[in-house]
């Protein structure tokens, strides 16, 4: 038995290796931010639903086209999408609908993930959350150049939606 087996329980080591394990596959990075907006959330779902008006208020959202069943469930919006120079094609599959509270999209492509959209009412207007979730390939190297460079450029980018996205609202 090794001196590192003896120092350490079982079911610490067998954590530890999970861990390891863990750390080779893709992880899951999230962001979450808030803005509050002087408007109902009708007046909110009718610039933020209309995916040809993406572009101008979501950096880097070069075209969005949405289906013909988009926003109801199951509906899909086709993104071009460029950052840092490169071009790339994002579907977001609508997971969840529920007009004037809530939509959640399936992120399919060079980006893979959720995004989910929440409207609270409150006394001046309407808090709209984002909870962003994303894929990070790469294991341990991904997560780290996630943490040095993604991560903020998402939050960043997220940031600057919701305000964008404010702006428009309320004119």
């Amino acid at each position: 038995m090794s001196l590192l087996t003896k120092c350490l329980s079982r079911s610490r080591l067998e954590s530890l290796n999970r861990g390891f394990l863990s750390q080779r596959g893709n992880t899951m990075a999230s962001l979450e931010r808030s803005v509050m907006i002087e408007a109902s959330p009708e007046v909110i779902d009718e610039i933020s639903l209309d995916a040809h008006r993406w572009p101008e208020w979501y950096p880097g959202v070069q075209l969005a086209e949405p289906d013909d069943t988009f926003p109801e469930v199951g509906g899909v919006v086709q993104v071009v999408y460029k950052t840092a120079g490169t071009t790339f094609n994002v579907k977001f599959v609508v997971t969840e609908y529920t007009p004037r509270q809530s939509i959640a999209y399936r992120l399919d492509g060079m980006i893979t993930g959720t995004s989910r959209y929440r409207y609270v009412p409150e006394e001046t207007g309407t808090r709209l959350t984002c909870i962003y979730e994303y894929q990070v390939p790469g294991g341990f190297l991904g997560k780290a150049l996630d943490k040095v460079v993604l991560e903020r450029m998402n939050a960043e980018n997220l940031e600057k939606s919701l305000h964008n996205l404010k702006a428009l609202v309320e004119g």
